[in-house]
């Protein structure tokens, strides 16, 4: 299982995926040490001290492992959070990294140490290095998730724009933040923001943006407007493919409930009759056993009203069933 893909996440542009495989080669290293070797190491680090709490024990107090148990929840809840949703966020990563090693060292190295000297007192040189690794580890995760980020979002470049990757651009007392949906800004302590469903028009003039909406124009201040204007052109024009790509999968997946409603087919049998409904309930079969010559037509016409009613019974049941079945 690959932890962290090889082509950058969340895009199908083969040439995005080209121009950016370099820098997301460097990043993807960088974020395996990071997220995945030396928390994986700290964790290894505390079973290394559980091990030596056991040392000349005949056994091993059961609560000795609670550090080294802890620590591996951490690591795999990093891992786990990476994988599902952390890959789309770069500037999570520091943050998140920061976290969970450093409560691998709060609830793992710290008191494994604190357990190994107390238990194996001979050992206390060895116990104090590990220590040592276990901060060195954590210190370092940290570092090369900072420069994770950097090396790939430090120097924005127009093929960004056709990623997820939530990009800032910072300068003299301004910040604007490209998203997936939306620009926002903050310039001389005030803050904005407009989705990209109401630009209309996006141009550049001396050190700012000018975002054309129905209702008027914004500015926006950066330091490079040229620069800026091609990367949010370049991420409207991904999110409106990702809209129609989304518009188009949901005209198709609506197409399919109606082609498999038109199929559904309710069946009831009550004595000798035998009945058949589709999707809105109109009879379109009736089937009657030689046995219906031993009824009167009253009764005939009682078992045919009831089979009617448990077949549309049917019929809405399995109705119920495919629209939850497409609704999850």
């Amino acid at each position: 299982m690959t932890l962290i893909p090889h082509a950058i996440p969340l895009t199908h542009d083969p040439q995005v995926v080209r121009a950016l495989a370099t820098r997301w080669r460097r990043t993807r290293t960088l974020l395996l040490l990071a997220a995945g070797v030396l928390p994986g190491a700290i964790g290894l680090v505390c079973v290394v001290l559980a091990g030596m709490t056991s040392a000349g024990h005949r056994i091993m107090p059961w609560w000795s492992a609670i550090p080294a148990v802890a620590a591996a929840a951490c690591a795999w809840a990093l891992l786990t959070w990476l994988r599902r949703n952390g890959l789309s966020d770069p500037h999570s990563w520091l943050p998140a990294t920061t976290l969970m090693t450093g409560a691998q060292l709060v609830l793992g190295v710290l008191p494994g140490s604190g357990i190994a000297l107390r238990l194996s007192p001979g050992a206390a040189v060895a116990v104090k290095a590990l220590c040592a690794v276990g901060l060195l580890g954590a210190g370092s995760a940290g570092w090369l998730a900072r420069l994770a980020q950097r090396s790939l979002l430090a120097t924005p470049v127009v093929e960004l724009g056709a990623t997820a990757f939530p990009l800032v651009l910072a300068g003299d007392g301004t910040r604007v933040v490209i998203g997936t949906d939306r620009i926002d800004w903050r310039a001389d302590g005030l803050e904005a923001g407009i989705a990209f469903a109401r630009v209309q028009r996006v141009t550049a003039r001396d050190n700012a943006l000018v975002l054309h909406t129905a209702s008027g124009a914004w500015t926006v201040p950066v330091a490079d407007a040229v620069a800026a204007r091609d990367l949010l052109q370049r991420r409207i024009a991904w999110w409106r493919e990702q809209a129609d790509a989304a518009a188009q999968q949901e005209r198709e997946r609506y197409h399919e409930l109606l082609r498999e409603l038109s199929a559904i087919i309710g069946r009831a049998s009550v004595g000798p009759v035998s009945v058949t409904v589709d999707a809105n309930g109109v009879t379109t079969g009736i089937a009657l056993d030689p046995a219906a010559r031993d009824h009167n037509p009253e009764t005939l016409s009682a078992l045919l009203m009831s089979c009617i009613g448990k077949a549309r019974a049917d019929a809405r049941k399995r109705v119920q069933d495919l629209v939850l079945d497409h609704a999850a």
